[in-house]
């Protein structure tokens, strides 16, 4: 680290804090390559944020009532819809024979007398029958039955090992209800059938952790049955038949459903269902949203809503719950080249990219609805956010693009921190700070944040108290400053200007005026006064007294442009090139000193410097 005095720093460093402002969205190409999208949340963001669900269940103590009210406004909760059957199309299935075993296993209710059945299609309509001792055979003809053959067992379901598995590779799926098999449209589709409780056991664990309900001392129960309700309604809302018959499906185009059980070849037996998730299936049994014409709504819910869902059929809303601790997709950051750009997005030799439209809703101004993507030829492609969310592979729409790295990020709030506050940076600092560079936050905008800080701020007047009245602060004037710029009172950067102004710097400096003039040159100017000058300014003492001089001093090119300098030792560690001190003292007198900090620090001479300071 550079050495100066503290003041210097601080005062020299507020350049840098209040850097160059950058106007919204600008087109992202970094200096090294590399494009960063720092984003928000997991998923689409439509209706209710499973995060959200979990925070405002565990620190802000909402029921599971409130929570779905809260995502999916318009409608109302309601327990009318009972435990009906479900019909689930097994996508992974699709095209394969249906191939069954349990105990006492029925095929359109007569017995079969075999331990596992196989059912093939043969055209549509028809499918042909068969017996065996387990998975591989070997199979006994039975002939033909009917698409829409149902396998069932009369054995007891509360005994895991008495569901019907249906026979895979490797692992089989263990099945409440009944499983059928349909021939139609030149195809073989495997359905099970059961009650929608049952079902709703394997989906909530897979949509949502079960363990989530021991969160908060038990409040986490309020988020698993919030999810019970949404899971349930989106299986019930009308939607329009599959070619199978099924009322929905098993994966991510529906809901993730594998059944009850898992088990091995080798006989191993696991669980897909959870007592906490169970109870919250049970506790909300019937429980559906419903519109104000009594249509179930299609729940849409998603990971993460980043803070504020993403609006549709249901109001968007701010999601506070969102923030909940263990929340890993609050915010996120990724990089890529310009050749990875170029052949995710399906477009030529991407040159910068910019976020053109957004949403309005939440933070940066919520979700990308249009990117553009020019390419070094000059042609401008224009994709929606959600295209370039689905070719990048990002968590979700809501993003921010810009041509900092995560090092380079790094890097430069280090050399920030060791030039305001003459200290390495902590861990939470680093992180907070290296995430809102990333995220477009500009450096002059963090350099503002921590000159305003009041650790900042106690280091510039501690500073002032050495440099002009050449002590250290006693407790109370340095508590008294601070306050004073804390509140608004007075600058930070008056606090220098203001000591030079009191009568004990005017003792320490000889108790005459002609000393106090001399002294005030070679503090503020680091030189000493000609004797026409200390007659000058002896003049303006009589007439206007000795404050009039300290002001005027400071504010003269000369000083100004000394100023100047000292923000090229600060944030660059070199004095001013040629014409640069002068250039700057304008600039200072002019717009201020913020001008001179934004200006320094925001240029990439101060960024190329922080990487060589702080390499990773």
């Amino acid at each position: 680290m550079r050495t100066r005095s503290v003041v210097q720093a601080l005062v020299l460093t507020m350049v840098g804090l209040l850097a160059v402002v950058v106007p919204p969205a600008p087109p992202a190409a970094a200096a090294d390559g590399t494009f960063t999208f720092a984003g928000r949340g997991y998923g689409h963001g439509r209706g209710m944020g499973q995060y959200g669900a979990l925070g405002y269940a565990v620190d802000h103590g909402w029921s599971h009532s409130q929570i779905l009210q809260h995502f999916y406004g318009g409608t109302s909760l309601r327990a009318d819809a009972g435990n009906g059957s479900l019909s689930v199309e097994l996508l992974r299935k699709t095209g394969t024979d249906t191939i069954v075993r349990g105990p006492s296993l029925r095929v359109n209710g007569a017995a079969a007398g075999a331990a596992a059945v196989r059912l093939v299609r043969v055209a549509d309509g028809r499918l042909r029958y068969h017996t065996g001792p387990g998975c591989a055979g070997p199979w006994s003809d039975r002939g033909e039955v009917a698409s829409g053959a149902v396998v069932s067992t009369t054995a007891d379901p509360a005994n895991p090992a008495n569901l019907l598995q249906l026979c895979e590779a490797g692992v089989d799926h263990g099945y409440r209800g009944t499983l059928r098999a349909v021939a139609t449209g030149g195809t073989q589709f495997t359905v099970n059938t059961l009650p929608v409780n049952s079902y709703l056991r394997g989906v909530v664990p897979r949509e949502m952790p079960a363990s989530w309900g021991a969160l908060g001392s038990g409040r986490g129960a309020q988020a698993l049955r919030a999810q019970s309700v949404a899971a349930r309604s989106y299986a019930l809302a009308p939607r329009g038949v599959r070619a199978s018959g099924a009322q929905t499906c098993d994966t991510t185009a529906c809901q993730v459903y594998l059944g009850a059980t898992t088990v091995t070849d080798a006989g191993a037996r696991a669980s897909l269902e959870h007592a906490l998730s169970d109870a919250a299936v049970s506790a909300t049994s019937g429980q559906v949203m419903r519109h104000g014409d009594g249509r179930i709504a299609l729940t849409e819910f998603s990971s993460s809503t980043g803070g504020y869902s993403a609006g549709g059929t249901f109001p968007a809303v701010a999601d506070a719950g969102d923030a909940t601790a263990s929340n890993p997709h609050r915010s996120w950051v990724v990089s890529f080249t310009p050749e990875q750009l170029s052949a995710r997005l399906g477009v030529g030799a991407v040159a910068s990219v910019r976020v053109a439209a957004r949403n309005g809703l939440g933070d940066l101004g919520g979700r990308a609805t249009r990117v553009d993507v020019t390419t070094t030829g000059g042609q401008v492609v224009p994709l929606t956010g959600s295209q370039v969310r689905t070719r990048l592979g990002l968590k979700s729409d809501w993003f921010t693009i810009s041509g900092v790295s995560p090092a380079e990020a790094r890097s430069v709030v280090r050399a920030l921190y060791e030039d305001l506050l003459n200290r390495p940076v902590d861990p939470a600092g680093l992180s907070t700070w290296s995430s809102a560079l990333v995220s477009g936050t500009s450096r002059a905008a963090l350099v503002g944040s921590l000159t305003r800080s009041e650790e900042y701020v106690r280091l510039r007047v501690r500073g002032a108290y050495v440099d002009v009245l050449g002590r250290q602060p006693d407790a109370a004037g340095l508590n008294g400053w601070t306050r004073g710029v804390m509140s608004g009172d007075i600058s930070v950067d008056a606090v220098a200007l203001l000591f030079y102004r009191t009568a004990e710097f005017y003792q320490r400096s000889g108790g005459n005026d002609d000393a106090f003039v001399r002294r005030l040159y070679e503090v503020m100017l680091g030189r000493s006064a000609s004797a026409s000058e200390v007659a000058h300014w002896r003049g303006v003492i009589a007439s206007s007294g000795r404050a009039a001089v300290a002001s005027g001093v400071w504010r003269s090119r000369e000083a100004a442009n000394a100023r100047a300098a000292g923000y090229y030792e600060v944030f660059l560690g070199r004095a001013p090139d040629f014409g640069g001190a002068s250039y700057w003292g304008g600039v200072l007198l002019a717009r201020g000193e913020g001008a001179v900090r934004e200006g320094i620090a925001g240029s990439v001479e101060y960024r190329n410097l922080a990487l060589r300071r702080f390499p990773e």
